[in-house]
């Protein structure tokens, strides 16, 4: 390994690192720990950067862990009682020592990030003894790893579902509804969005191959002129330029599509002309088959016109009626959560059997691929899928659904 590719390592994986690579815990030295136990084992391991041996591995974990459980872990949990502690005391009678004794007792003996044991509720006495059942932040790539080599994924199917043109092209033959391609614009290529304008006055400009929604724009035809704007999750977000665009495109090729609309139920949900969207998690189960693990809709936040992140609603699978986000929220952003729920009422989802149905076809595309996301947007003419994604979030699902592992045989 070159030196520049230590250093490289050194401030990814050290510097610029809070935690460890994942939950580090003296269970795993136990002559026969459980199922779970096992499993959060080889997810640590597998956080390791292919280029780091095992032995430096462990040295720079030991780093880490030092550095966690003398000043990050302290630091992290007393800042998040001091941002949640108010409201859970309120709303659940846990004091707020109480509660700090429980963060910093997961956060030391387990290396449990302070805010996910606040989304899983960890902070409760009778939820803390079921945290094997969840994959944390610093174990989500690793977890994604296991379950797609458990499956047998290739890298063909990776490549397929990571490029969105030939995703579309390959489900659209297949019958799955795609958001139409516009066309593409090759990286480091000349790109003039005025033929794409004449017909229509948006478009939507995204990397072939980015993820978390980096890089995106929205064009605006304004009489003879027009303006970009930068897009984050598909929101608009600021005004941008050409330049910038321009800067962006010589990054990757991108992918031209027409600006969605909301469907007719959605389109109060939102102030602005931005699309509400739709995440469904199809995965494949070793012992259930192919069966949705869960549902949301994701409804932008947007406050003064700047993006406040997402309200996420859950979706009862079985029939697309949409709930309430289980549990509480900070103050300020349940109070947006409810607003939005009390709007939408006892409604369910338009076209949910054909998304479900369509979810599902696209997965069997990819029998090699244990879980995909797929986003949707719900149009006035029917929904449209706009990508799947493998490298998912698992934060909010299993703050929603329960844990990813709560299958797994045996108990911590």
């Amino acid at each position: 390994m070159s030196l520049g590719r230590m250093a490289v390592g050194f401030r990814n994986h050290i510097l610029r690192r809070a935690l460890p690579h994942g939950i580090i815990s003296w269970r795993y030295l136990l002559p026969r720990p459980s199922q779970k136990v096992r499993i959060h084992r080889t997810l640590w391991l597998r956080g390791r950067h292919p280029d780091l041996q095992i032995p430096f591995f462990l040295i720079v974990e030991f780093l880490l862990w030092m550095r966690w459980v003398l000043f990050s872990c302290w630091r992290s949990s007393i800042r998040a009682v001091a941002h949640r502690g108010r409201a859970v005391a309120e709303q659940e009678g846990i004091g707020r020592v109480t509660q700090l004794g429980h963060l910093l007792r997961l956060g030391l003996c387990h290396c449990i990030p302070p805010g996910e044991a606040y989304a899983f509720r960890l902070y409760h006495r009778e939820a803390r003894r079921n945290f094997w059942d969840y994959v944390f932040i610093h174990e989500v790539k690793a977890f994604h790893r296991w379950r797609g080599a458990r499956s047998g994924e290739t890298p063909a199917s990776l490549a397929m579902l990571q490029d969105k043109f030939r995703l579309a092209e390959f489900l659209g033959a297949r019958g799955v509804p795609m958001a139409t391609a516009l066309g593409t614009a090759p990286r480091g290529g000349v790109f003039d969005p005025t033929p794409y304008l004449q017909t229509r006055s948006r478009i939507f400009c995204k990397p072939n191959r980015g993820s978390a929604g980096r890089d995106a724009f929205v064009i605006k035809r304004r009489g003879v002129d027009i303006d970009i704007f930068a897009a984050k999750n598909g929101v608009m977000t600021k005004r941008s330029s050409l330049d910038c665009l321009k800067r962006a495109m010589a990054r990757d090729d991108f992918l031209i599509q027409p600006f969605l609309e909301n469907n007719p139920d959605f389109a109060g949900l939102c102030p602005t002309e931005d699309v509400v969207t739709l995440r469904v998690i199809t995965e494949i189960h070793p012992a259930r088959g192919m069966e949705c693990y869960c549902a949301t809709l994701e409804i932008p936040n947007l406050s003064n016109g700047a993006l406040k992140g997402h309200i996420m609603l859950p979706i009862e699978v079985s029939s697309g009626r949409i709930a309430s986000f289980p549990g509480r929220l900070p103050p300020e952003i349940q109070l947006n959560h409810d607003a939005v729920f009390d709007r939408i009422g006892n409604q369910t989802v338009p076209f949910w059997d054909s998304i479900m149905e369509s979810a599902f076809r696209a997965h069997r595309c990819f029998p090699d691929i244990y879980a995909v996301a797929w986003d949707y947007v719900v149009t006035p003419a029917g929904p449209v899928m706009l990508e799947g994604n493998t490298g998912w979030g698992a934060t909010t699902p299993q703050t929603m659904y329960r844990g990813l592992l709560r299958d797994e045989t045996g108990t911590g």
